[in-house]
């Protein structure tokens, strides 16, 4: 089962049934406990009755705990756990949702309650299929337990979506579209003291919270930080490495905190996690909340994972270390807030362990449609409804907008693209859109083909729809097998070549834990691959032609992973560390503000020169009063080129790749040589994806393009075309 923390909000007599993993009994605490999973063989059946052992860890005492031959309702056998708050589970399985105190060990071990949640329902852009936490606003989901009123639970996606409902009240959930698509890790939870569920926003520099009342839009709110420490430029860099996540937490008595957990991915016991705590000053404004960086939490201890996050006195529970965070994640750890250090603990072995999935917003070609505007002061040249002649220049794509529907399902409509060369939006007319792709979502491009899914039977195909040089009349469209992954969420796709060639293999990068490889007009299946957990979620997908792998840099960019391409479900990964050399200099200011910042990692190849760079990406998080949601703006891009010494390949920051410029967006990264497409900056990073526009490596300053009305935040990048 999952790695879950469970507080537990209420006692129970029925507690002599917990052994020590050395099979002597003892009374349960009051302390927090890790649940670790199943413990031993799988469910056995017994007088009708599903029995497992359940393992815990206890963190006041250290130790190991078993609850034997506990009685698992029928429900929930088979299930997946989606989260945990206030000590009861979240469970999906057989098209359903409860919540139990099946994995509380002062729970009745023969009789857990069980509570069924109405079926969730996906929202137009959003995905019901993949958690990532949940909470609730009370520590009971019954009603008539609670003396604050009805008890609501919400469920938080990776993506953008947000689901709620009252237990034994609602029909049905509520769904909410969180204004901001999170692709790093930040945790749902519930704050009595305000009564609202809070999400920190991507960067952690806005607080998004609802009400109780669904009807309600949300609230936000600026985190403002001030005494940051000062940190040697070396820390700062290998902060820069890790994997961040936020979490907003609050103690017992309505003390709010925000925790920024920095770990090493994938995990490595001998690195240290780094953790900084900001506390909430008293003297907010309305709008605002000032965060005062702090080691001193006092007798407070604050609880990490993917569950919802929460505090406890540490003198309430004997054996509990004060002014510390115990966390469970990419560490299993308790964190000395005083002293900046770590202890780990043993991870032990488990039969079972349940998955938690991520999903990521999509859209079908039909939702592309949107109303040109003008990009620059040179408006009479921007739109063109009629043919013109194409350069090899990269396009990105924006969409089609219908024209005419042809008996049969076909439509005629014009391909909408951006010129990065010339800057101008331009119309491939008249494009004859076959039936079998008006209705499917665009997942992604390589090799300037793109690559269409249908969401109702998840049938695959790939289309040369958006290439000007390809026919107008006759799109070529390849047909691939159906995806059999458990998740539809999309991350990127990369391919080894043109699908006509006989040893193309075409590879989809999942959000979540997934990877799934299928050679065109050869295989009659997909291979799907389980990539390490809680490594590469978000992991950008590309393929290298000279070492002949995909690769996925993880978060933080200090490791690759790497596939081949007759890779099988059961192949793990070729693991490389990445060592760096010549980070720039920055002050104190600078590196704050890229710790603010979203990033992501991108590794990028050119096919002119066999070079290689791995690129950070870092945007700048803002309320958008115009867009009511949390934008972005691309602060900076770092630079590392690949270079081979004596003691290995490293990565050497650079401000000049020369003729190259590289583009960034939803699909694979890909480099050009400027001088090849008359127009194109040289020495620059085009992107798509937090802002349209360029970066200019040589100054360090960034250029934003006026984006058209309607243009869809997934929209991707083609190489030049060739006929």
């Amino acid at each position: 089962m999952s790695q879950l923390l469970f507080r537990l909000s209420k006692l129970s007599s029925r507690n002599n049934n917990v052994l020590i993993h050395k099979k002597s009994s003892r009374f349960l605490s009051t302390s927090p406990y890790l649940i670790l999973g199943v413990f031993g063989d799988d469910f056995r059946s017994a007088c009708g009755n599903f029995l497992s052992d359940i393992l815990l860890f206890d963190p006041a005492k250290e130790e190991l705990l078993t609850v034997r031959d506990k009685a698992v309702p029928e429900e929930l056998v088979c299930s997946q756990v989606m989260g945990a708050s206030h000590g009861w589970g979240f469970f999906s399985g057989h098209n359903a949702i409860h919540i139990s105190d099946t994995f509380s060990p002062l729970a009745s071990k023969s009789d857990s309650k069980v509570i069924a949640l109405p079926p969730i329902t996906s929202m137009i852009y959003g995905q019901s299929e993949v958690v990532w936490n949940v909470a609730m606003s009370s520590s009971s989901p019954y009603r008539q337990d609670n003396e604050e009123g009805d008890c609501v639970v919400a469920i938080k996606f990776l993506g953008n979506h947000l689901t709620m409902c009252r237990p034994g009240r609602d029909l049905g959930w509520t769904n909410k579209l969180i204004p901001f698509v999170s692709f790093e890790n930040s945790n749902l939870m519930y704050s009595k003291r305000e009564q609202r569920f809070s999400l920190p926003a991507p960067g952690g520099n806005y607080l998004c919270s609802w009400d109780l009342h669904f009807e309600n839009e949300p609230k936000f709110t600026e985190l403002v930080f001030r005494n940051i420490p000062q940190l040697p430029q070396s820390e700062w860099e290998l902060m820069d490495s890790c994997f961040k996540e936020d979490h907003w937490v609050e103690s017992p008595c309505g003390q709010s905190f925000l925790v920024k957990w920095y770990s090493h991915v994938p995990s490595i016991r001998c690195k240290e996690p780094m953790v900084m705590v900001f506390r909430e000053d008293q003297d907010t404004n309305e709008g605002t909340k000032t965060m005062s960086y702090t080691e001193d939490i006092g007798d407070l201890c604050i609880f990490l994972s993917k569950s919802e996050p929460f505090c406890v006195v540490a003198s309430s529970c004997p054996g509990l270390k004060p002014n510390s965070i115990y966390l469970m994640g990419h560490s299993f750890a308790v964190y000395d807030i005083t002293t900046r250090t770590s202890r780990h603990f043993e991870r032990p072995k488990v039969s079972k362990v349940c998955f938690i999935w991520w999903g990521l917003e999509e859209y079908t070609m039909s939702q592309l449609l949107f109303r040109l505007s003008k990009l620059s002061s040179r408006n009479n040249n921007m739109i063109h409804e009629s043919a013109r002649l194409f350069s090899t220049s990269p396009y990105l794509t924006l969409g089609t907008r219908v024209k005419e529907v042809l008996p049969g399902g076909c439509k005629i409509a014009d391909v909408l693209l951006f010129d990065p060369a010339e800057e101008e939006l331009v119309t491939v007319p008249d494009k004859t859109v076959p039936k079998e792709l008006m209705d499917e979502e665009m997942v992604g491009a390589s090799h300037g083909w793109g690559v269409f899914c249908a969401r109702h039977d998840r049938s695959v195909r790939i289309s040369d729809l958006y290439n000007p040089l390809a026919s107008k009349s006759n799109p070529t469209m390849i047909t691939l097998p159906r995806l059999t992954a458990l998740s539809s969420n999309y991350c990127n796709v990369a391919m080894t070549s043109s699908p006509h060639l006989e040893d193309c293999v075409v590879a989809i990068k999942f959000v979540g834990d997934h990877l799934s490889l299928c050679r065109p007009g050869r295989d009659l299946e997909w291979t799907n691959i389980l990539t390490p957990p809680s490594c590469l979620e978000n992991s950008n997908l590309m393929y290298s032609k000279r070492d002949k792998k995909f690769y996925l840099p993880a978060p933080g960019g200090k490791y690759l992973f790497s596939y081949h391409l007759h890779s099988k479900e059961e192949d793990f990964p070729e693991v490389q560390e990445v060592v760096y050399r010549g980070h720039p200099e920055l002050d104190q200011s600078e590196w704050e503000l890229l710790s603010s910042c979203t990033r992501t990692e991108h590794l990028v190849e050119s096919h002119f020169s066999d070079e290689r760079f791995l690129v950070k990406w870092y945007a700048h998080g803002f309320y958008s009063s115009v867009l009511e949601r949390i934008d972005h703006i691309t602060k900076r891009f770092m630079v590392f080129r690949e270079e081979e010494t004596t003691q290995g390949s490293i990565m050497c920051y650079t401000e000049d790749i020369g003729d190259m410029c590289i583009f960034l967006a939803n699909s694979e990264a890909f480099c050009v040589p400027a001088s090849s497409c008359t127009g194109l900056k040289p020495n620059s990073i085009y992107h798509m994806g937090r802002g349209l526009g360029f970066y200019d490596l040589t100054t360090g300053n960034p250029h934003q393009y006026l984006a058209p009305d309607g243009v869809p935040t997934l929209s991707y990048w083609l190489p030049p075309f060739s006929t």
